[in-house]
């Protein structure tokens, strides 16, 4: 694997460092499948595919990270619940599993080291991992990917239902979501041992546009930060990075309790306002309007709108240029990589 930069460029920003550039992620997953013209379903199933068209689209749009096509739904399979899969789109699931506390002592959760217990995760997401790993050309940050605890214990119990346990019966809340967090930190240390080198972690449920501050600080920062201690014992050396989409701009003041190095911030977040919160405490990786820039502006305007992004964060490191959310999967090749031509095309002004 050849060393071209892309790990040291990432590393500074984690640092605080101004480095040879700043990195660019392409927030791609189902995107890069799209791109080299396989369906999502089957990407999503074979890790040869997944990873091979992953690494190319990292490749080819210039991209510090690579994230092969895991499909976050699929390890409620797992936990024997229906899950639908799209021809082109991501799984759904159409019931929740969780109403009593009686629920929740009754759900088996799987090893995700043993395959027996869990065929469909070890397939989509180890697999796909081990393999991006094996055919890795250059020094790309692999990224696995889980959905937060709180977000996990939506999907188990059903969101609308959840929020309102939490005035009707909070403690069942906090037990669905400290199981669901043993989960999220078992999957995490698993990517890690497969081959990833970032952990990601996207919990959209902790957004402040569904719980605010106060909320986020009793039903999630505990759990992703219980989450982000395990994998730091595991292993200190992998970065470990949280995306909340919507805004997040109070919530970021609690961020650096969690103890996690990067916050994948939304474009509805103002940049300016949210670097005076992140300097010196946590990177901020963001935040180009995932549809109306990357999948229906063009090259010209993506390359506006980047350089807009680096001169306010003017390269003192701490900040990691992407989308704010996850690049659409019918995104044009062009705008992504307007991404990564416009951070090498840049310079800090002195």
């Amino acid at each position: 694997m050849e060393d071209a930069g892309h790990r040291s460029c990432v590393e500074a920003a984690l640092n605080f460092e101004t480095g040879e550039r700043v990195p660019i992620n392409n927030f791609a997953l189902a995107t890069a499948a799209h791109s080299a013209g396989y369906s999502v379903e089957a990407a999503r199933w074979d890790p040869g595919i997944s990873s091979r068209v992953s690494v190319d689209y990292s490749l080819k749009t210039l991209s510090d990270f690579v994230k092969p096509i895991l499909d976050s739904q699929v390890p409620f399979l797992d936990l024997g619940m229906k899950v639908d899969f799209p021809e082109n789109d991501y799984g759904r699931v159409p019931k929740s599993i969780i109403k009593t506390a009686g629920d929740i002592e009754e759900l088996e959760l799987f090893d995700p080291y043993d395959p027996k217990t869990c065929p469909n995760y070890t397939r989509v997401f180890t697999e796909s991992i081990r393999k991006t790993a094996e055919i890795l050309p250059e020094d790309l940050h692999i990224c696995g990917l889980s959905w937060g605890p709180i977000t996990t214990a939506g999907y188990l119990m059903g969101v609308e239902n959840m929020l309102m346990a939490t005035f009707t019966d909070p403690d069942l809340v906090k037990s669905l979501t400290k199981k669901a967090s043993g989960l999220v930190s078992s999957m995490q240390r698993c990517m890690i041992d497969s081959g990833s080198t970032v952990m990601w972690m996207a919990d959209p449920t902790s957004s402040e546009d569904i719980i605010p501050p106060d909320m986020f600080s009793e039903y999630s920062k505990p759990y992703i930060r219980e989450v982000v201690r395990d994998v730091r014992a595991m292993d200190k050396t992998v970065p470990a990075f949280v995306h909340i989409c919507g805004n997040t701009l109070d919530t970021m003041e609690q961020f650096p309790e969690i103890g996690a190095d990067c916050l994948s911030y939304d474009h509805a977040v103002n940049t300016e306002k949210a670097l005076r919160k992140s300097r010196g405490k946590f990177t901020l990786m963001g935040n180009i309007d995932p549809v109306n820039q990357i999948m229906m502006g063009t090259p010209e305007s993506v390359m506006s709108e980047s350089r807009k992004l680096l001169e306010t964060a003017d390269g003192r490191g701490g900040f990691i240029l992407a989308p704010g959310c996850e690049t659409p999967i019918t995104s044009p090749d062009e705008n992504v990589l307007a991404m990564g031509k416009a951070v090498r095309g840049w310079s800090r002004k002195s």
